[in-house]
């Protein structure tokens, strides 16, 4: 699995994006709550990249009188350190209540102070 989120990492990133690249991963799962997120440290062992991701559902009844649950949002939110020690953070959400082919936002991207909680 470590070695599958190098390469994605590398992919998203495009190798000169950053040179903070991490070495090591830890990938935590919540499957309960449609969650889980993903911590990469670099060779000295600091936190350097952040994933996490989540979908909010809720329950519907159909027309048999059966429930099920629907996915109504989820959001992925990127970040990675700079050099500078500032964290560059991108968000992408969808929001499936929405009923038109915008449900997908353009990524959101935004310099932050500290890593996302």
């Amino acid at each position: 699995m470590q070695s599958n989120l190098k390469v994605d990492f590398s992919a998203d990133m495009g190798i000169n994006a950053i040179s903070i690249i991490p070495t090591r991963f830890e990938y935590f799962e919540e499957p309960s709550a449609y969650a889980e997120k993903v911590l990469g440290y670099d060779q000295s062992g600091r936190c350097c990249y952040y994933q996490h991701a989540y979908t909010i559902t809720r329950d519907v009844l159909d027309d048999d009188d059966n429930f099920y649950e629907e996915a109504t949002y989820h959001e992925m939110l990127t970040a990675w350190l700079l050099d500078s020690g500032q964290w560059l953070s991108r968000t992408t959400s969808r929001n499936d209540t929405v009923q038109s082919c915008n449900s997908v936002m353009s990524p959101r991207y935004e310099l932050i102070q500290s890593r996302p909680r």
